[in-house]
C-alpha cells in the first residue's frame, strides 16, 4: 500500500512517496526558509496540484514552536509532530530495544517530550513542555514577569539574553571559544535541572535529545551534566544521547504507524 508523505522542516518541505516500509520515492523537493504559515500552507497545495497529486497525504510537521500555529493546520486527517513521528522510528527500529522508559526530548523554540514505554506493546505519549512552571517564586509573590520552562530550556533562553538564536551564538563560539561561553553554560545548568526533574518522574533507561539546540550539544553538556549530578546526589543517572538525525527516520517512522 502505497503512502505519500510531507515533511516540513526548517529549510525545505520534503514529498515522497512510501512504497512499503523501506522504499521511498521522493517526487519533490520545495525551499521554504523564510516563508510565512501561510505561504508554506500554500506551497503545500501548489506542490500537490503540480505533481498532479489527488492521494491525501501524511504530514511530519516541524519541531513545535517552529511555525507557533502548525498543529491547528489541519491539512490532513493524519498530522504527526517531528518529535512524535522521531519516537516511532527510534521505539520500532532504532537506539530504544529493550523493555522499559525512554525519553525523546526535543529542544528548539519549543520544548517537546515523548515517553516511550516498551512491553509487549509500544505506547508513546507527547508532551509540549513551553508552559510548565520553572520559577516557584511566582507562586508566593507578585508575579512580574513568567517564567516558564521555555524561557530557561529553548532557544527563548538565548533570544532573551541576547537577541539572537542560539544556533547563532553557537556559530559564534566556534570562531572564539570565549564568545558565548558563559552563556551556554547558564544554558547547561538549566537543561540539568531539567533532566534532573525528568529523572526523578520518569526514572528512564535513556534520555535521548533532538531538535535544533541539539546541535549545540557539546557546548553545554558538561555544564549539564553537573547540574544533573548534583541534583540526583549518588544515584546513578542514565546516559543522555544526543541523537544526529537520521535520513527519513521521522518518515520511516510514521511508515511503521500506518
Amino acid at each position: 500500500m502505497q503512502s505519500l508523505i510531507i515533511q516540513i522542516l526548517a529549510e525545505e518541505m520534503k514529498i515522497v512517496l512510501l512504497e512499503d516500509a523501506k522504499k521511498i520515492v521522493v517526487l519533490g523537493i520545495f525551499p521554504i526558509i523564510g516563508k510565512t504559515e501561510t505561504a508554506v500552507k500554500k506551497e503545500m497545495a501548489s506542490a500537490l496540484q503540480e505533481l498532479k497529486i489527488k492521494k491525501e497525504p501524511i504530514i511530519i510537521l516541524p519541531e513545535q514552536g517552529f511555525f507557533p500555529n502548525s498543529k491547528e493546520w489541519k491539512l490532513s486527517k493524519k498530522q504527526f509532530s517531528s518529535v512524535y513521528a522521531k519516537a516511532l522510528f527510534e521505539a520500532h527500529r532504532g537506539q530504544f530495544n529493550k523493555r522499559g522508559t525512554y525519553l525523546l526530548l526535543e529542544i528548539g523554540d519549543s520544548v517537546s517530550l515523548c515517553v516511550i514505554e516498551k512491553d509487549k506493546q509500544t505506547h508513546i505519549n507527547e508532551r509540549i513542555l513551553d508552559r510548565v512552571v520553572a520559577d516557584f517564586r511566582e507562586a508566593v509573590s507578585e508575579p512580574h514577569d513568567s517564567r516558564y520552562l521555555q524561557d530557561f530550556c529553548s532557544n527563548h533562553f538565548f533570544i532573551k539574553k541576547t537577541g539572537k538564536s542560539a544556533l547563532e551564538a553557537y556559530a559564534k563560539m566556534q570562531n572564539d571559544p570565549t564568545e558565548g561561553a558563559e552563556l551556554f553554560v547558564e544554558y547547561g545548568a538549566n537543561m540539568g535541572a531539567l533532566l534532573a526533574n525528568l529523572d526523578a518522574i520518569f526514572e528512564p533507561n535513556c534520555i535521548a535529545i533532538t531538535g535544533t539546540l541539539a546541535q549545540t550539544f557539546d557546548a553545554w553538556s558538561h555544564a549539564m551534566g553537573k547540574m544533573r549530578n548534583h541534583h540526583r546526589g549518588k544515584k546513578p543517572a542514565c546516559r543522555v544521547l544526543p541523537l544526529k538525525d537520521k535520513t527519513n527516520s521521522a518518515i520511516l517512522g510514521t511508515a511503521s504507524q500506518l
